[in-house]
């Protein structure tokens, strides 16, 4: 076929990268085949070439989110305080579909699973807990806040989790402990040291920290501990009204705890043992390490 462009070359069946944007993001599309001129560099797609385009296209849109979990979308629908009937009402789907896909009987299909994709990237709290990047901007904005001189390991770990609003069950499935164990280490009820080593090497990575961080948040939380033994006798004088209201005694002892501590600056100051540091370094250094209370 004769250039519509330059009218001096026939076109030839040729394949290139095309540029395109996928979810506000550039890609490119590699081998796709199309007609160029050689003299002008004229470039047309015949029918069949922009089928082939689109299809490509499509592809690319549906491999660029991830595949959702059924735990993903079990946490989807607890963040969003949703029955299973709401959230099917919502995205136009049958309830044994979803709920095949919870249990994880079936896979989610490309596309449904991009539907799904649109619909949590509506919800800000959705999208923090479920897209990987968008959780690790808010800890990076949430570290930068809350990392300083003074802070301790639980008062930051406390904190970030509070600002982020990271749902618990993300937290201490990325740590590798459960609720009880994170409470503590949030209250500054554990010595540094017990903390398994595994378990450090996790804080370091799920809130984005290095080991220059983590000595200064330990001393702290030491300091801490060694107030606390000075005043664990109000503890004996306090009434118990149940877990609940032990959890927000300790809590709210701990944060007046952590501003005595910011506030006085003792001549000696406590320090974690050199060795669990350089254990916990050379934990940082393995792959796939992970740590058990």
């Amino acid at each position: 076929m004769l250039c519509t462009n330059c009218f001096n070359s026939e076109y030839q069946t040729t394949t290139i990268s095309k540029g395109v944007v996928i979810n506000g993001r550039p890609q490119t599309i590699q081998d796709l085949e199309c007609e160029k001129c050689p003299g002008c560099g004229d470039i047309i797609f015949t029918h069949p070439q922009s089928l082939a385009l689109d299809k490509k296209r499509i592809n690319l849109e549906f491999s660029s989110k991830p595949i959702l979990t059924p735990q993903q979308l079990r946490l989807l629908r607890k963040i969003l305080d949703m029955s299973l009937e709401e959230i099917c009402d919502l995205l136009h789907i049958g309830q044994n579909s979803y709920g095949r896909w919870e249990r994880g009987e079936v896979v989610i299909s490309p596309s449904m699973n991009l539907l799904v994709h649109q619909f949590i990237e509506r919800f800000p709290e959705a999208r923090i807990n479920l897209i990987e990047t968008e959780m690790r901007a808010e800890i990076e904005k949430a570290k930068a806040r809350y990392l300083n001189a003074s802070v301790s390991l639980g008062e930051f770990v406390r904190s970030v989790i509070q600002t982020t609003k990271i749902v618990t069950d993300i937290v201490c499935s990325r740590l590798g402990i459960d609720v009880p164990q994170l409470e503590r280490i949030e209250n500054n009820d554990l010595p540094p040291e017990s903390i398994p080593v595994g378990i450090s090497v996790n804080i370091l990575k799920f809130f984005q920290l290095t080991m220059d961080n983590l000595p200064q948040l330990l001393d702290n939380t030491l300091k801490i501990q060694n107030v606390k033994s000075q005043v664990s006798f109000m503890h004996a004088r306090t009434p118990h009204y149940g877990k609940t209201a032990e959890l927000m005694y300790a809590r709210s002892m701990n944060k007046i705890l952590e501003k005595y501590v910011s506030e006085e600056t003792p001549e000696s100051r406590p320090s974690v043992n050199p060795e669990y540091l350089k254990k916990v370094n050379a934990c940082l250094q393995q792959e796939g390490v992970s740590g058990r209370f």
